[in-house]
């Protein structure tokens, strides 16, 4: 039997050619015990039959012809009628009690955000990969930023950030802050942390719940240098943005940890660095774009 909650969710998926994995991440929605208050996909013009989803599910299919991940989770948010409004990648499949456990810390008014665990496809609701550091969703001061969404606390704890597969606002938040920076482009790295500290800039908390969970299907990979030069655009612009103009001094700090993250850190995340002739242009490139990109954003 169907329960409904008294929060309406709304669930935004962006995606893009990925049809099968699409398919089994709304299967799993539909399958839960207590189903959102609607779902939203938003396809840049998918060719491989992505758009047959639409017949196959209870769900508002939009497509736009950018492909631009902030673009699209921007245009679900003006469309979106839910008093929250959830996140999801393509390709991850949720967790029974996941809607339940995004919706129940709401009961607080300081609450603006709820996220929580991102474990691998395939592997048990109990793992952790455990790293020295134990923080989650972390940001500080040198430009370091940690995520350990794997991490299973007892109790939800109050976190800086989330990790943008798996994480949810208030509606009229969102809005206030004016949705995702669509100035994050390519991968558009650290456009999750950005949206997430401009929530906490306006004095909310925000919830690391380890029962909202999902089963993430990346794996790991072989990243090359154009990889890495939106890895470096991206983060730098973010650095900029949030950091640099609060501590100046911390520019050579943000560079080291952002080329050489904590050694178990980046084991965790099993991305392996591809040596090419372009690597160290690239990221200098990645370095000037992302200081233009945030020059550029303050003129």
């Amino acid at each position: 039997m169907t329960r409904r909650l008294n929060t309406r969710v709304s669930v935004i998926i962006a995606t893009y050619n990925r049809y099968k994995d699409l398919r089994e991440c709304l299967a799993s929605l539909f399958d839960l015990n207590v189903k959102p208050f609607e779902v939203i996909v938003v396809d840049s013009f998918s060719v491989d039959g992505t758009q047959k989803l639409k017949n196959c599910f209870p769900i508002k299919f939009v497509s736009i012809k950018k492909r631009n991940r902030q673009s699209a989770r921007n245009l679900g948010i003006s469309i979106a009628s839910g008093d929250i409004i959830a996140f999801l990648d393509d390709d991850v499949i949720v967790h029974r009690k996941w809607l339940e456990s995004i919706v129940e810390p709401y009961s607080d008014n300081r609450v603006g955000g709820v996220g929580g665990r991102v474990v691998p496809y395939g592997t048990s609701d109990k793992i952790y990969l455990r790293t020295r550091r134990n923080e989650v969703g972390k940001v500080f001061n040198s430009g370091l930023v940690l995520g350990n969404f794997d991490f299973l606390p007892e109790n939800p704890i109050e976190v800086d950030s989330f990790i943008g597969c798996n994480m949810s606002f208030r509606r009229e938040l969102l809005i206030q802050v004016e949705g995702f920076d669509e100035n994050f482009i390519g991968t558009g790295y650290r456009d999750d942390t950005d949206l997430c500290l401009r929530i906490r800039k306006l004095g909310y908390k925000l919830l690391f719940h380890p029962e909202a969970m999902v089963w993430h299907k990346f794996k790991g990979k072989q990243i090359s240098s154009e990889w890495l030069y939106w890895y470096v655009r991206n983060h730098m612009y973010f650095y900029f943005k949030n950091i640099f103009i609060q501590s100046k001094r911390s520019f050579p700090s943000a560079l080291y940890h952002m080329l050489f993250p904590p050694r178990d850190y980046a084991l965790k995340s099993g991305i392996k660095l591809k040596i090419e002739p372009m690597l160290v242009i690239n990221v200098l490139k990645g370095l000037i774009d992302g200081y233009k990109t945030w020059k550029f954003s303050t003129s």
